[in-house]
């Protein structure tokens, strides 16, 4: 009986022992950084939270280090679903024309900057890459009027998308 029960003792151990979750997928890793960005953008945006439903945010294509195996359109597509996914988010189209007059509507041009200053850090399991992402808020036509807004951390570079990854449905 004692032997029975160590046995069933054992088996469910090692049943919990490999379900250990499974590393982030591409887009999951993207989308956690570009979901955090969006809470930080939009904890004091520069428009009013009241009237956040009023405003538009055009996003310029994203500048990404070459470095990293992220491209500006992944960027970009990744920050405006982080952006739409928030309470009290604006409109947000992935598209802004060269050239616009000064408007008194509440648009936004945002300009992202995706950066790896910095050597990746090599753990035993994953490589770490510690990175910048800055945006750039101004109004159409002001070139005055410019909100910034940062942020540092690192990603596991092995759950970054590659183009094959971003390709696939």
């Amino acid at each position: 009986m004692k032997f029975l029960l160590v046995s069933i003792l054992v088996m469910t151990l090692a049943g919990c022992a490999g379900l250990s979750q499974s590393p982030p997928d591409a887009r999951e890793a993207l989308r956690g950084l570009a979901d955090n960005a969006a809470r930080g953008l939009l904890e004091t945006p520069p428009w009013s939270s009241e009237n956040a439903s009023a405003v538009t945010v055009l996003m310029r294509p994203a500048q990404v280090d070459a470095s990293l195996p992220i491209t500006p359109e992944a960027l970009n597509e990744a920050l405006a679903r982080g952006l739409l996914s928030q309470e009290n988010a604006p409109h947000v189209l992935d598209w802004a024309p060269v050239s616009m007059s000064q408007s008194a509507s509440q648009q936004w041009l945002l300009q992202a900057r995706l950066s790896a200053e910095t050597p990746p850090l090599h753990l035993s399991d994953r490589i770490l890459q510690p990175y910048r992402l800055q945006f750039d808020l101004s109004r159409p036509g002001d070139e005055g009027t410019h909100w910034h807004w940062q942020a540092s951390g690192a990603v596991d570079l092995d759950a970054l998308p590659s183009d094959d990854a971003l390709s696939a449905p």
